[in-house]
């Protein structure tokens, strides 16, 4: 009795990491179950379809069950918050879903062998993230179109083994034709997928709302002009695009690009982004081969440093925008920290970023922090440059890599900006006429004449003055 009465009550099981368990049998009288997890469990074949039947259940775990084959066949768990089944290699097919689950928010299925998603899976109506990396999927599922809530979506094909089949057009197509495109998926990333030209026209007209689109790994050839009409894409990448030959079109309001590794892209096919009126107004960062900064890019110098001199008591990094070039034999892929050196204290840096040979960036997207640091109210000395390391954490040494860097200031931040700032130092002549004064006191003392020097020291040290206030006078 008390046995029964406990299993009643019973809200938690957990047989996590248990190597012996073969089965999950029949639980339909643990109605009060709200944690079911059985993680781990290295030799699990099959769990009841009464688990898919719990009422109260909020969490259910079955990640890294490599041998797991047969789950619930339907699941209705409207108070399910939580579905682990990331892990599950020989998981093939996911339940139905008959009844609406409005609890579930985030979802992983990666690292299993499922093939496709039901056209029941849309019942998981306040789904908001899906991942879906490395399993055996030919297809993007067309039932992601219909997700209402859902607005980022992780994808690795790799059903196709490096092939894009009929099917698999076939099967976009029908997203085209059969779906409502979806009005909240914002965040899309397709991996290693192996994506035709065909795919653009359907997701632009499948995802209208994209703001993050990222690609990387795929064999398409070219990026088509339809990528125009994504209008809220900001962040496109196609790192490792090794087929990318082409780029005839660019979103409106393209922020961030990134290209690293693809090595089809020439130079000339580049051109298009790097057109000054696609940087200006926006706080840009692109990664690409390149073979030159451009033009209007008004300063450079050789190697992996640049510096000027601003006058005020605040840093506005809004109006930069940096070039960083490095040199054609660059071991890759690399990682960049740009660093800023302001009156000789270095600046806490944000994050880094994954370059290949031509990086351009604003400098107000690296999120440093100024506050610590004192200005002087005259003329300010800034350094930019740059760290870098490889993939391994291993520091590979600026200069060994650098090429050039430019720098490119946007007046339109500040009308009167380029009144502010100086390429060459601005006390250069103070020092002269101190580097002066000092060998003129050498020489007397060496004659013996120390018994006027600090008059004639006070002399030339009121001179000098007017003369400097004078020249600042007119700047």
């Amino acid at each position: 009795m008390f046995f029964l009465q406990m299993s009643i009550t019973l809200k938690v099981l957990n047989f996590d990491y248990s190597d012996s368990l073969k089965e999950i049998l029949d639980v339909s009288n643990l109605q009060n179950v709200e944690e079911f997890s059985f993680e781990g469990c290295s030799n699990l074949v099959s769990v009841h379809s009464s688990v898919g039947f719990l009422p109260k259940l909020k969490i259910l775990n079955a990640k890294r069950c490599p041998k797991l084959r047969s789950f619930p066949p339907d699941i209705n768990l409207t108070s399910l918050e939580t579905l682990g089944l990331s892990g599950c290699s020989s998981l093939e097919k996911f339940p139905e879903i008959p009844e609406k689950m409005e609890n579930l928010e985030v979802l992983d299925l990666s690292d299993n062998g499922i093939k496709d998603l039901p056209c029941s899976f849309c019942n998981l109506s306040r789904l908001q993230r899906l991942y879906l990396r490395v399993n055996e999927m030919y297809r993007i599922p067309s039932v992601i179109g219909m997700m209402p809530r859902l607005y980022a979506c992780d994808i690795e094909l790799r059903g196709n083994k490096g092939r894009v089949s009929g099917e698999q057009e076939e099967g976009l197509h029908g997203i085209l034709t059969h779906s409502l495109p979806s009005s909240h998926l914002e965040n899309l990333y397709v991996r290693n997928s192996n994506l035709s030209y065909d795919f653009f026209p359907v997701a632009v007209a499948w995802f209208p709302n994209l703001k993050v689109l990222y690609l990387r790994g795929s064999n398409f050839t070219v990026l088509p002009e339809c990528i125009q009409q994504f209008r809220f894409l900001y962040a496109l990448d196609v790192d490792d695009c090794e087929h990318l030959r082409e780029i005839r079109g660019i979103p409106p309001n393209l922020k961030s690009f990134s290209a690293v590794n693809c090595k089809s892209l020439s130079p000339r096919c580049t051109s298009v982004l790097l057109n000054q009126e696609l940087h200006q107004g926006r706080s840009t960062e692109f990664a690409m081969p390149g073979g030159s900064i451009p033009r209007w890019f008004e300063r450079r110098s050789s190697g992996a440093s640049i510096s000027f001199w601003f006058r005020g008591t605040e840093f506005s990094d809004s109006a930069f925008c940096l070039a960083i070039l490095l040199k054609d034999d660059i071991p890759s892929p690399l990682l960049v920290y740009p660093t800023v050196t302001i009156n000789g204290n270095q600046v806490e840096y944000g994050w880094r970023s994954n370059v290949d040979q031509l990086f351009i960036f604003r400098m107000n997207t690296r999120c440093y922090d100024y506050k610590a640091l004192h200005f002087e109210r005259g003329w300010n000395h800034v350094k930019l440059s740059y760290e870098a390391c490889n993939y391994h954490g291993e520091e590979v040494p600026s200069e060994s890599i650098a090429k050039e860097i430019g720098m490119h200031v946007w007046k339109q931040e500040s009308s009167n900006i380029m009144e502010d700032i100086r390429f060459t130092d601005p006390y250069r002549k103070r020092k002269r006429d101190d580097e002066a004064l000092n060998s003129i006191a050498q020489v007397m003392e060496g004659e013996g004449q120390r018994w006027c020097l600090s008059k004639v020291k006070l002399f030339l040290v009121s001179v000098l003055h007017f003369s400097v206030a004078q020249y600042y006078s007119y700047q």
